[in-house]
């Protein structure tokens, strides 16, 4: 599942990829890097907002996509939908806490859906990691740029 102009747009479609590679291999970086693996066994790719009708907030929906693409630990998720319900409400107050409610509902790591925590691994049913020192979401989203290089992108594919 995609957005547009995702699949169409391939400088778009290749700077998100790169930013969530970045995010997950700064993300699961460990001081053995044989301890894990770094990146997904998949692209990443994005839907936006799960079929949600208002792309207002679509660069919020794509920086959870990133997070939920790298997976990671249970408190990793939880800090991912409180990023994007955040995110969402400074966009449309109130709809965050209606999205935050589906994705703690219907974005479980052991779900069958492209959507769940994890989907970039192919190793379902997945569940959540070990809780490790790494930067927390917020602020790894935050040291990233990610929501305003998404922000650019999508203004860019609309001229």
């Amino acid at each position: 599942m995609s957005i547009e102009p995702y699949t169409k747009n391939k400088p778009m479609r290749d700077a998100l990829e790169s930013v969530a590679e970045t995010y997950c291999k700064k993300k699961r970086a460990s001081p053995n890097p044989a301890d894990s693996e770094t990146q997904p066994d998949f692209i990443f790719t994005t839907d936006g907002c799960s079929r949600w009708l208002d792309n207002s907030w679509a660069a919020c929906c794509i920086a959870h996509d990133i997070a939920y693409w790298c997976g990671g630990s249970e408190q990793d998720r939880q800090e991912a939908d409180q990023e994007l319900m955040r995110c969402v409400n400074n966009k449309a107050p109130v709809f965050g806490n209606i999205i935050y409610a589906g994705t703690r509902i219907g974005g479980a790591p052991w779900l069958p859906t492209p959507w769940r925590w994890g989907y970039g691994w192919d190793d379902w049913p997945r569940s959540y990691e070990k809780s490790q020192p790494w930067p927390s979401v917020k602020e790894l989203m935050e040291e990233l740029k990610i929501h305003g290089i998404i922000e650019h992108h999508l203004s860019d594919s609309k001229q």
